[in-house]
């Protein structure tokens, strides 16, 4: 039976202690032994020895190893040395990014160490969190961190801040009955939670669960069980393996071809050393590494950090964006966004709780106040017990209290109430705090010879005890309420101070009385959580780019609608799901109503992982942005986590794959752009890779066939591979981006893979005139000069590469069309290789490691002439294609 469904007698029967002593010092000595102290298990964490060898255990990486060892025995072995630098250049870079960012989980132990009153032996004692056991009795006050979950056993005017774990932006009420149904965190309003805070009131209870068996505890288990990969890593494994099986088909179609035309095994051995190299892109791993830290300086000056490298790229996948109410849209500050008073509806202008904004009233900012408004503001100001900070490095509100008598404070601030100047002149003679049985908060004031009394609360306990509540009051009441605002009523009367009795403060029952009945009606706030201004342009920008953009949130259904309404992620025709909904329906039930479903609301967090895993399995890419506690785990298993910089926990920013440094959605919308722009760089950078590769292997297995010498060495196809390639794929992962990126739903609705058969079709398109065209050049020469044949075939390969590398710059548009200069980084590279190109002929250290010899001016201009075409051509298919499939 769950803590919260049992009555309090039979809790502390079943933990055997003690409501008024606690449990003895031999109880805590055994419990100690038998549950361990109140802390979460550290997380040993992995040494950078093992991080960087952790950067091996990848498919193409193996390849690449199997590759340099079969080169540094058959073949010359600083060949395989160079193979093996990259790799190893590239391993230190994964180890200095991993090894930063991989201490997720040890971020859980922020919550566990500070000191709580306890009592035992019937004695109060101050103790570490970390010493408490289940069924120790805990007192607890306003301002302190609950040290671990228990069940209440006393609440006064309890109000806690649970949103680390549930998300909702306002204090939740607490009392002490039993509850008889099953219900989420949200809804046990008689249990408090390891990591929360007591916002208001005084809190007795015994704990129930401790370190791991807390919330926090399940969810940290939650966290570990998890494993998620990044879409570019698995885009990458299974790209390896199609490599693999590649050379293990070319292998044995060489092994058949060289026994019917009776070649030697040493034969054999140096033709598999070149078709190796020219398979195995050795520089691939380096360029995607640069590509990445490139797009992750892009996203750092839209305020988006990213800690893991792929998920720079991933970013540019997602379909499937589920965010957090809170923090994302809204700026996590309540504020008092429409005022009722004197039978009218006033607008009010502001920014959370900033004090600053006018009054409106049918679109006309205020010049007077009227003495409703004052009494109102005067109300606000006297009964606020919080404390607003200003933060100037988040540039964010820093409240302690409520967050509703936060928002009440401020608007009295905007019609010009000091609250110096009110405490000054109205002496506080007795208050009454929230309660929730009560559903209202009161203050008595004097001033001079006259007395106040203040109420503010629940808007129909408020009315109800009001003489002059008008119909008109009731139906914007109902109003307010439907469009999702939380409505505080506020009345106030005067007291004859002939009628108050000696000690009147103590007498109970004449309290009650007083606030019984008779109070004059000043009005209504409604209040809402400050719905950042630019999320509604950039919503509807999402969703015409074709990502599918769903609210998850623990907040109520009636508070959800009203954002996602607001902000245009709810339209007619979509549903909402509540979390006790979602724990009754099967995976399938789920999976089918996903497509329609735009608001999930009072969601756990294990709803909100289950969301996202049905979304993957579904076959989206899922980004996930989260804040608290509560959406760790779902953080990790989404495709891409998004952590709020200046109000996420520390876990939700362990757990993320990257952090918003100003919790903006607008941030998240500009990082996809981003992302797309570096899907489409490593697309364009992978398709001029493997294109040269293919060439390559394309005109090794034509001269084989045709049963002529290998027309490039093993160093020489190195040369093309690691150096031309080299510099032109740095050049083209720089290239800018020539259109709205995020405008493009092309990417979203039909592009999805970094090689697909677009993408194949136009490599083969474009190697076979390559092979062919330095196959005709190496014929031309071979009989006569072995070594002048293999040259031109060198240079012819490498011209090819250079002309190649300006038909990647865009899968669509002309080159004429983006500029042939505007990316000059392009231009430089290229005329960078070609100077590397004429060290390689003419210098007599490029002749002896690469085997060539000078070329002469004639022969310069045959190979242009032979590799030109190559450029025309591509122009041609994309004017055709542009024209045949518009868009």
């Amino acid at each position: 039976m769950k803590a919260y469904k049992e009555l309090i007698e039979t809790v502390l029967q079943n933990l055997s202690t003690d409501s008024a002593k606690g449990l003895s010092f031999d109880q805590v000595i055994q419990l100690q032994k038998r549950f361990g102290k109140n802390i979460l298990p550290k997380i040993q964490r992995d040494s950078l020895l093992k991080i960087f060898f952790r950067q091996f255990q990848n498919p193409l990486i193996y390849i690449l190893l199997v590759a340099a060892t079969i080169i540094f025995f058959v073949g010359d072995p600083l060949d395989a040395f160079v193979i093996s630098g990259v790799l190893f250049f590239n391993a230190v870079i994964g180890t200095i990014q991993e090894g930063r960012t991989e201490r997720m989980l040890e971020s859980l132990r922020k919550y566990l160490k500070f000191q709580v009153i306890v009592l035992r032996d019937g004695k109060k004692k101050i103790v570490q969190s970390s010493e408490l056991v289940p069924g120790d009795i805990v007192i607890l006050q306003e301002g302190e961190k609950v040290p671990a979950d228990a069940r209440l056993l006393e609440a006064h005017h309890l109000l806690v801040d649970e949103s680390m774990l549930t998300g909702e932006s306002r204090g939740i009420a607490k009392e002490i009955k039993p509850i008889t149904q099953e219900v989420s965190i949200a809804d046990q309003k008689n249990m408090i939670f390891k990591g929360t805070y007591i916002l208001n009131g005084f809190a007795k209870a015994v704990v129930v669960a401790t370190a791991d068996k807390t919330e926090i505890g399940r969810i940290g288990h939650a966290i570990e069980e998890i494993e998620t990969e990044m879409p570019l890593k698995r885009e990458i494994d299974h790209l390896s393996g199609y490599i693999l099986y590649f050379i293990l088909l070319v292998c044995l179609f060489l092994l058949l071809i060289g026994v019917w035309q009776g070649r030697t095994f040493v034969d054999m051995l140096v033709i598999l050393t070149a078709l190796f190299i020219c398979v195995i892109p050795e520089g691939l791993p380096v360029i995607m590494t640069l590509t990445l830290v490139t797009g992750a300086y892009r996203m750092s000056k839209e305020n988006v950090l990213v800690k893991r490298l792929q998920a720079a790229e991933g970013l540019g996948r997602t379909d499937v964006i589920i965010i957090d109410k809170t923090g994302t849209l809204t700026r996590n500050e309540m504020i008092v966004s429409k005022l009722y008073a004197d039978d009218k509806l006033y607008e009010i202008s502001g920014q959370g709780y900033k004090p600053e904004g006018n009054i409106y009233y049918e679109q006309k900012p205020l010049k007077e106040y009227s003495s409703t408004m004052h009494l109102m503001g005067l109300g606000c100001s006297l009964m606020n017990k919080t404390e607003i900070e200003f933060v100037p490095d988040l540039k964010l509100y820093n409240i302690k209290g409520d967050p509703t008598e936060a928002a009440l404070f401020v608007f009295s601030q905007k019609i010009d109430i000091s609250s110096q100047e009110a405490l000054f002149e109205y002496k506080p003679l007795y208050e009454q705090p929230f309660e929730s049985v009560l559903r209202y908060q009161a203050g008595i004031y004097q001033k001079g010879d006259d007395i106040f009394c203040f109420i503010a609360g629940a808007p129909e306990t408020i009315i109800n005890k009001c003489h002059n509540a008008k119909y008109q009051t009731q139906q914007t009441l109902q109003e307010l309420v439907q469009e999702g605002f939380r409505v505080i009523g506020m009345a106030e009367k005067k007291i004859d101070i002939l009628k108050l009795a000696p000690n009147w403060q103590e007498d109970s029952n004449f309290l009650k009385q007083l606030f019984e009945d008779n109070f004059n009606f000043l009005g209504l706030f409604a209040i809402e959580d400050t719905i950042r201004p630019e999320v509604k342009r950039i919503v509807a920008q999402a969703k015409s780019a074709g990502l599918n953009v769903v609210m998850a949130t623990g907040d109520h259904r009636d508070t959800a609608l009203f954002v996602a309404r607001k902000v245009g992620i709810f339209h007619d025709g979509d549903r909402v799901i509540e979390g006790k909904e979602i724990d009754l329906l099967s995976d399938d039930e789920l999976s089918s109503k996903l497509d329609l479903i735009k608001v999930f609301a009072r969601v756990s967090p294990e709803n909100k992982l289950r969301i996202v895993q049905l979304f993957r399995k579904k076959g989206n890419i899922v980004a996930m942005t989260g804040d608290g506690v509560n959406d760790a785990p779902s953080l990790v298993a989404a495709d891409l986590g998004i952590a709020m910089g200046a109000i996420g926990t520390e876990v939700a920013k362990r757990a993320a794959d990257m952090i918003l440094l100003d919790d903006s959605f607008m941030s998240v919308v500009h990082a996809i752009e981003q992302g797309r722009h570096i899907f489409a760089t490593l697309r364009r950078v992978i398709t001029y890779f493997f294109t040269t590769n293919m060439a390559e292997i394309f005109i090794i297995l034509f001269a084989l066939v045709a049963n002529m010498p290998l027309p490039l060495l093993a160093v020489q196809i190195l040369w093309l591979n690691l150096i031309t390639d080299g510099f032109l794929d740095v050049a083209l992962s720089l290239e800018p981006c020539h259109e709205k990126a995020l405008a493009i739903s092309i990417h979203v609705k039909k592009i999805t893979r970094l090689v697909d058969w677009k993408v194949f079709l136009n490599m083969v398109y474009l190697s076979i005139p390559m092979a062919l065209g330095s196959l005709f050049i190496f014929n031309r020469y071979y009989e006569q000069n072995i070594s002048l044949a293999r040259t031109m075939a060198l240079v012819t390969m490498a011209m090819y590469q250079w002309f190649n590398a300006w038909n990647c710059r865009s899968e669509k548009f002309s080159i004429f069309k983006i500029g042939i200069l505007s990316n000059y980084w392009l231009l430089i590279a290229t005329f960078f290789v070609l100077g590397l190109q004429m060290i390689l002929l003419y210098t007599i250290p490029g002749q002896y490691i690469f085997k060539t010899v000078p070329l002469t001016f004639n022969q310069w201009c045959l190979i242009l002439l032979l590799t030109a075409p190559l450029f025309i051509f591509e122009e041609l298919r994309k004017v055709l294609v542009n024209y045949l499939f518009k868009d």
